[in-house]
């Protein structure tokens, strides 16, 4: 009787002929020859690390995953962090939703201690987490980021608008008031405008106003080109602004009192002024400030 002698395992013929056959976008075979090696050798992370784009291509999201993972631990052991970096980056362009792939990104970054390219990262990541769904993902990509740089303006600004928009005003409110600190010019006219809409008061409006018109709150590009004159045109102006805006925040109060308070038959005539008192207001300031 004759015995078939089962065939040696190679694994170097096996992932050459993957790597032929990926060369040839024959996807589906390539994957059933890597997993072939992988399953003499499971934690043989050079073999994960060519098996994770094809299952990506093949929509197998979560194995993909888990094997850019495997790829990833086991450059790491080596102390290979570029290559590391590498695959997590690979990670980030075939599975942009995957959160751990940015976390991972910006950490490995952390640990080269490159923190501009983290904080890039994180950005990066955080426009693949927007709208309504995303929401969670995105503020926890923000939270990473500002541990990294605590006072990053877009980042915390765009944190505080989106625990405004889950229900943690509290937070948010907090978070903005220490940006103000620290914020000045178009920055702190942005800030002064949120806290204005999170809880709006005659006290919050005053301070959006105060930062309006502060030197640098508004650019107005139509002014002299040269400097002096610029600064001295403006200086010149600010009273006019002042008035200006606060005729038109006296008319904006007008026309929101018979919302707040029953008025009776006045109230066609609060609409009436606060209406023309907001807009005369509005085209004085922007005839200012041509």
């Amino acid at each position: 009787m004759w015995f078939k002698r089962d065939k040696a395992y190679d694994r170097l013929s096996i992932v050459a002929a993957a790597d032929r056959a990926a060369a040839k976008r024959r996807v589906r075979k390539a994957i059933a020859l890597y997993r072939e090696v992988l399953a003499v050798d499971p934690a043989d992370h050079v073999t994960h690390g060519k098996l994770a784009p094809l299952l990506a291509q093949r929509r197998q999201r979560a194995k993909a995953w888990a094997s850019f993972v495997a790829a990833g631990e086991g450059y790491q052991h080596e102390d290979r962090f570029d290559k590391t970096l590498s695959i997590y980056l690979q990670a980030a362009r075939y599975l942009p939703r995957q959160l751990e792939a940015w976390e991972a990104i910006a950490s490995l970054y952390c640990e080269l201690r490159q923190p501009a390219d983290a904080v890039q990262a994180l950005l990066d990541g955080c426009r693949h987490f927007r709208g309504r769904k995303h929401r969670l993902e995105e503020i926890r990509l923000l939270r990473r980021l500002r541990e990294i740089e605590p006072w990053h303006f877009e980042a915390s600004f765009t944190l505080a608008r989106l625990l405004t928009k889950t229900g943690e005003k509290a937070e948010a409110e907090r978070l903005l008031h220490s940006l103000a600190v620290r914020m000045q010019g178009w920055k702190l006219r942005r800030v002064r405008g949120a806290l204005f809409r999170i809880a709006p008061s005659a006290g919050a409006a005053w301070r959006w106003l105060r930062a309006a018109v502060s030197r640098g709150g508004i650019a107005i590009p139509h002014l002299a080109r040269r400097q002096g004159l610029a600064m001295k045109s403006a200086t010149g102006r600010q009273p006019a602004r002042v008035i200006c805006l606060a005729t038109s925040l006296v008319g904006t109060i007008a026309v929101g009192v018979p919302s707040g308070v029953d008025v009776g038959s006045q109230t066609i005539i609060f609409l009436l002024v606060g209406s023309c008192l907001a807009m005369l207001g509005l085209a004085s300031f922007l005839l200012v400030s041509r």
